[in-house]
């Protein structure tokens, strides 16, 4: 696999939990950022997303596939978000890279990710990585490829070309200049001309502190 770069963030975050101090707020946090700040994110038309284009609403999903915090917001929160929000088509959704240092498979897992989504199948992929014993070695890859019947020759080349690294380090690098230290974390603001402005929410809220941002951008819907 090619070297990766690691960010002033992912950084922290490291010397963070090999010293002991803080490492849950800086590394998979489950603690929300009290001082929202806006941002701007560049948005691509070919990554992956599931609701309208056209939603009031966009959220991008910072995730590191070995995350316990982001296992638990994709099984806890994710779905009654995507019931209300997403499938009623009020947000546009946004999932983007975000390996920290000291998770080894949570890059290979990205990359399996981003495989599948040239068969078609980036949300189940996703979602499969995210359960509570996702297999995150290159057998259980396997296996969650032959579960979604993906088409294992095409998978296990992409896999091998590491063809998606270039993305995945974007992904950090964008993390990295939103000031993004740990995961799960969030972009959550209107799109126009291709671009996002938001605010920075950092960690697993539960569902009802997630749809209570949501509602407030909304105007309370």
């Amino acid at each position: 696999m090619p070297p990766r770069r690691v960010s002033r963030a992912c950084r922290a975050a490291l010397g963070a939990a090999l010293l002991g101090t803080a490492a849950v707020a800086l590394a998979p946090s489950a603690v929300a950022d009290p001082r929202p700040q806006s941002v701007q994110l560049r948005l691509a038309g070919d990554e992956p997303s599931l609701g309208r284009a056209d939603a009031p609403l966009t959220v991008v999903e910072f995730t590191d596939y070995q995350c316990p915090y982001c296992r638990r917001f994709q099984i806890e929160t994710f779905p009654q978000l995507k019931r209300h929000y997403i499938d009623t088509g009020r947000v546009r959704y946004i999932v983007r890279d975000l390996p920290l240092p000291f998770h080894a498979s949570a890059q290979p897992a990205a990359e399996a990710a981003h495989c599948a989504g040239e068969q078609g199948q980036f949300w189940p992929m996703h979602a499969a990585l995210l359960v509570r014993a996702a297999d995150l070695s290159s057998s259980g890859f396997e296996r969650d490829a032959r579960r979604l019947n993906l088409d294992l020759k095409r998978f296990d080349a992409c896999l091998a070309s590491h063809r998606y690294a270039a993305v995945i380090t974007r992904n950090l690098e964008e993390a990295d200049a939103l000031g993004l230290s740990g995961t799960p974390s969030f972009i959550i603001g209107t799109a126009a001309n291709g671009v996002l402005t938001g605010e920075r929410v950092a960690g697993a809220l539960p569902y009802e502190e997630f749809a209570a941002l949501l509602r407030g951008r909304l105007g309370g819907g």
